[in-house]
């Protein structure tokens, strides 16, 4: 019988940030599920502009789309 090594594990911030924007986003699971289907839309954004968006997504290990839409509610909440 082979003995595999265990694995590397190195806690980062990263980990701790994709729990947090987990964990932030369960409560709307349900809301969004019970949601009318969403509807796909076309912006132009500057390139430097989206390297940045693609960069804080990464970080927090969501997808483009799903940083702009919460980045947007959380504009609009704020102003609300």
């Amino acid at each position: 019988m082979a003995i595999a090594k265990r694995p590397k594990r190195n806690p980062s911030d990263i980990s701790e940030q994709r729990a947090e924007a987990f964990i932030n986003g369960a409560g709307k699971v349900a809301v969004e599920e019970a949601a009318p289907p969403k509807k796909p839309t076309l912006i132009r954004i500057d390139p430097d502009m989206l390297e940045r968006i693609d960069r804080a997504a990464k970080r927090l290990g969501i997808s483009r789309a799903a940083f702009i839409v919460s980045s947007v509610a959380r504009e609009l909440e704020r102003m609300e």
